[in-house]
């Protein structure tokens, strides 16, 4: 065991600074909402357990929302070279062992433990996915057992002394990839390891699986659950359908968790009508299927079809606006363009979706200050004036800001376009669209009044 491991449960103050400047970053990277953290009992020794849906990202969530520092723990397969190892150390990573990692190496878990131990005493806090690997759907997958395993053991060494508590925490993310995405994090009630400690001397099996029933149930009510894999797709697009149109009809918040208690509650009208009105639901799942295939078809969104007016006066302000804000546009573009382009770039290599918005995060959020450092460098080098270099660089934001927002304004500009052509080439399809969501829309409604 490395001797820099055995400080990993006590306050660093170089992981304070990246932590700060990461906890600033990810709050750029997604639009983030944190929910329910005054039900967590910080007083106690705390585990953190999260649905898995996007790689690293999903540990992020958890770390950007605690102040103090947890350590968290990986499949020990990821320590692959001593410098690996003494990064993933500092950043308070602990590996754990599996049988595929060589049985030999079983025996190193006992030095693991002894740390979670430490961890839990010194009340940091623990981070574990449970799911053991990420999948890109919004469905939890049986939880493994060794969250379990581990509270279990360290309550029970410590004769029940440390009153450990498991968080159940929810992810949702609006989208897994794009930049400025809502991420909604909700903290569950917690659950108490002591009340199952008994039955755990006994009986360990059962123990765990009562222990894992129940954090299952405490991560599904704070995460968006879609238990119908046939249907997937549906759900999905039900979701994209109706809450944002129920939303506005009701006037209700555009609050995050607002939009997440309407979406739980019209998956549970769903998933009772599939049981109690078995071909209604058929029906339904059909017509979101045609509907969105045809909106897939012709290159709309479900938002743009419901879409009550597009005046074209409002179209003759957006293209010139575009045309002459298109320098400020450039300026920004040019002057970010090698971190934006680097994690870009680096995150097309990777094949699996769920990777991407880790790659881009990391990667850009160590490219930026670096290229900044040099191109601010070069310019007080080439001016020699302190003042304009910071002008410079206060520009160099500035112009990210406007980047990124022209090219959302022009987006929204070029679908602006292509739903005014769509309606005036081809009114009927645009009203069977905007009629057949409209319908859609009335019967779930139903459902959940």
């Amino acid at each position: 065991m490395p001797t820099d491991r055995e400080k990993i449960e006590q306050w660093s103050f170089g992981y304070h600074l990246l932590k700060s400047y990461h906890d600033f970053c990810f709050k750029i990277y997604f639009k983030t909402t944190i929910i329910g953290q005054d039900k967590v009992p910080f007083d106690k020794s705390l585990i953190f357990a999260a649905n898995h849906q996007n790689s690293l990202i999903d540990a992020l969530a958890i770390l950007v929302s605690r102040r103090c520092q947890p350590v968290f723990l990986a499949r020990a397969d990821v320590f692959k070279t001593p410098m690996l190892t003494k990064i993933l150390t500092f950043l308070k990573i602990l590996p754990v062992y599996r049988i595929r990692d060589g049985y030999q190496n079983l025996s190193l878990n006992d030095d693991v433990f002894r740390k979670t131990l430490d961890v839990l005493k010194n009340h940091n806090g623990i981070g574990i996915l449970p799911e053991g690997s990420h999948f890109g759907q919004r469905r939890l997958r049986p939880l493994k057992k060794g969250i379990a395993r581990i509270a279990f053991q360290a309550e029970d060494a410590c004769n029940n002394e440390l009153k450990i508590h498991i968080i159940p925490v929810g992810l949702s993310y609006s989208n897994y990839v794009n930049l400025r995405s809502k991420l909604l994090v909700r903290f569950g009630e917690a659950i108490d390891v002591s009340k199952h400690l008994e039955l755990y001397r006994q009986n360990p099996a059962l123990a765990y699986n009562a222990l894992i029933e129940e954090l299952e149930a405490g991560i599904k009510k704070e995460m968006i659950q879609i238990d119908d894999e046939a249907n997937y797709e549906e759900y999905e697009n039900l979701r994209e359908i109706f809450t944002p149109a129920y939303l506005e009809e009701k006037q209700l918040s555009k609050h995050q968790n607002t939009g997440f208690d309407v979406d739980k509650r019209m998956i549970a009208a769903v998933d009772k009508m599939k049981i109690d009105q078995p071909s209604s639901f058929q029906t339904l799942m059909d017509d979101v299927k045609t509907h969105s295939g045809l909106a897939k078809e012709v290159g709309l969104t479900f938002k743009s079809i419901q879409t009550s007016s597009l005046k074209l006066w409002g179209l003759l302000i957006k293209l010139p606006l575009l045309l002459i804000t298109l320098p400020l546009f450039i300026w920004g573009y040019i002057n970010n363009i090698i971190p934006v382009a680097g994690a870009f770039l680096i995150s097309k290599k990777v094949k699996d979706v769920q990777f991407i918005s880790s790659i881009r995060f990391v990667v850009a959020m160590f490219l930026f200050p670096i290229a900044y450092i040099i191109q601010l460098s070069l310019f007080w080098a080439i001016s020699g004036n302190g003042i304009y270099t910071l002008y410079y660089f206060v520009s160099l934001i500035i112009g990210a800001v406007i980047a990124y927002n022209w090219r959302r304004f022009y987006y929204t500009t070029v679908l602006d376009l292509k739903i005014l052509r769509f309606r005036i080439t081809k009114p009927v399809i645009a009203e069977k669209l905007k009629g057949t969501q409209s319908s859609i829309c009335s019967r779930v409604e139903g459902l959940i009044e």
